[in-house]
């Protein structure tokens, strides 16, 4: 049950709320990006936003953790928006895609993040 809460806050921590998690919690127990460390995450976020605001459909920003558990590999995440919409009242929506990485474990997680009006962006099931 501690890794749901880790991803919950995670994703809250950034301000991308997601109503599109669509796997049940017990399916990310052993996920990637449950496995990032809390010395990280504000990096990771940082390397999100990064890649929303700034990067171009197709382009791709890389992010890797400095911080492991013992013995563990870094994690290494690519991170690719794929395509940008306007969803109405000027509100910018853009689909992106992370291919994580640690050794031989790759997973790939794909979301829909609207700015909003504060300028930061959330997890969208649209």
């Amino acid at each position: 049950m501690k890794y749901p809460r880790v991803l919950a806050a995670v994703l809250l921590s950034a301000g991308m709320v997601s109503a599109a998690v669509a796997a049940p919690a017990v399916m990310l127990n052993d996920a990637l990006i449950t496995q990032i460390l809390p010395a990280d995450r504000a990096s990771f976020h940082e390397a999100v936003a990064q890649a929303l605001n700034s990067s171009a459909d197709g382009q791709s920003t890389e992010w890797k953790s400095t911080h492991q558990r013992k013995k563990a590999a870094p994690i290494t995440v690519q991170l690719t928006p794929k395509q940008t919409t306007n969803a109405g009242n000027d509100r910018v929506c853009r689909f992106l895609v992370g291919n994580f990485a640690r050794t031989t474990t790759t997973e790939t997680w794909q979301f829909w993040f609207c700015k909003q009006p504060d300028g930061t962006w959330k997890a969208s099931a649209n």
